[in-house]
């Protein structure tokens, strides 16, 4: 598979359009990566970086400034972190020629451009060109392995060409293709010396050495998972803590934190605001214990706040509904946790799901207001509204009569 890989790589027809694209001038950058990943795909990124490398190596392949600043964009989009580019020696080289060229200032105008900007990916090289200026890159940009300081490329540039082999350059990548050089480098043999052989010296042989032969026992703490014991009772409640939030937890370890929470340890469990959605959604009597023994704590009103913002569901209105009773709760904490229901029940999209959230919100706004947990006076007019817009759900119906009961006797 790599071998067809690699040939379909080298196909001569994909490097000449590799070519056709560079020559473009009045595509934006952003046209041209299009382009590329229409001919390449992402599996053969770096089989064609190699062969966009030769084209910036070898300085009479590339035409004009156009292409290079193309081959220049091609190469930094190919990888995404600049430092881990595997032709950052190619740019490094190009950029770095002396004496200095157009060519290479248009190519260290492009790098000075990094990482491209949407602005920048919506210009063409024609307009990218009239602003070229003279810019200096730190080298620190440029970081490359030690290794590649070690080879030479096996394409040598002709420093005796002259404009009347350009007619050739289709001609000459082709051979170039068919030879396969593509990234191709002389580089010196790693030379590692043979480490000797470790000889017992009473048989004179080859001693064979047992990486493994060490012997390992266990260890037990007796005290670990023991409600009254000391070693390991704190990380037992914390992993207890923790699996609440992720599963519903078993009567027998409900309890277990539970009575943490009743000896004063709910600091031990690092209980923190944004703990409580998920608590609610999975042990929703484990939060409402929660919230009950935080209650005289100063960070308490955090976790009203993240309570009032918790989605529609059965479980968050149980937890409201209970604390409320509880505890002697702000009045407008309630309200606005009622003005959400109502909000969430009418932005529902499903009718099946929106008549179901409305029993819901209906047999929870009753169950408050029948046990006097809330002044219906705040927010009379929302929940006739609400009744209104619902007045075929039963719940709904019985919901607007009790506020009309009420309203009576208050008259």
């Amino acid at each position: 598979r790599i071998q067809i890989l690699f040939e379909l790589a080298m196909e001569p027809s994909k490097v000449l359009k590799l070519k056709e694209i560079l020559e473009r001038t009045n595509d934006t950058l952003e046209a041209i990566w299009s382009k590329f990943e229409v001919l390449c795909p992402k599996c053969l990124y770096f089989q064609m970086g190699q062969w966009i490398a030769t084209l910036i190596e070898q300085t009479h392949l590339l035409d004009t400034e156009y292409e290079v600043m193309n081959s220049v964009f091609l190469l930094c989009q190919l990888a995404p972190v600049q430092h881990l580019n595997p032709f950052n020696k190619v740019l490094y080289n190009y950029v770095n020629r002396k004496p200095t060229t157009s060519k290479s200032e248009a190519a260290l105008y492009m790098l000075s451009l990094l990482p491209f900007s949407p602005t920048t990916l919506a210009l063409t090289t024609k307009q990218l060109k009239e602003r070229i200026t003279p810019v200096k890159m730190p080298l620190k940009n440029f970081q490359y392995t030690p290794k590649a300081d070690c080879t030479v490329p096996v394409i040598l540039d002709d420093p005796e060409h002259s404009a009347a082999d350009d007619e050739g350059l289709k001609d000459t990548l082709v051979e170039l293709l068919e030879q396969n050089v593509a990234g191709a480098v002389f580089s010196p043999p790693y030379v590692r010396l043979k480490p000797p052989l470790y000889y017992d010296e009473s048989e004179n042989e080859p001693f064979w050495m047992w990486p493994n032969d060490n012997e390992y026992t266990f260890q037990w703490d007796p005290n670990i998972d023991l409600p009254n014991g000391n070693g390991g009772r704190e990380t037992d409640l914390k992993t207890l803590f923790h699996l609440s939030l992720r599963q519903p937890l078993t009567p027998a370890q409900y309890e277990r934190v539970k009575a943490a929470l009743k000896a004063d340890e709910a600091v031990s469990l690092d209980v923190a605001p944004h703990h409580i959605p998920k608590l609610v959604n999975k042990n929703p009597s484990l939060a409402v214990d929660v919230l009950l023994t935080l209650a005289q704590t100063p960070q308490f009103g955090d976790f009203l706040h993240v309570l009032i913002n918790l989605e529609l569901s059965l479980h968050s209105m149980e937890v409201v509904n209970k604390i409320t009773a509880n505890l002697d709760l702000p009045p407008q904490f309630i309200h606005f946790y009622i003005r959400n229901c109502i909000s969430e029940c009418t932005n529902i999209q499903d009718k099946h799901t929106q008549h179901r959230f409305v029993r819901l919100v209906c047999v929870f706004l009753t169950a408050l207001i029948r046990n006097r947990l809330v002044n219906v006076k705040d927010v009379l007019v929302e929940i006739q509204a609400f009744c209104i817009d619902h007045s075929r759900i039963r719940e709904a119906t019985g919901l607007f009569r009790l506020l009309q009961t009420l309203d009576s006797k208050d008259n």
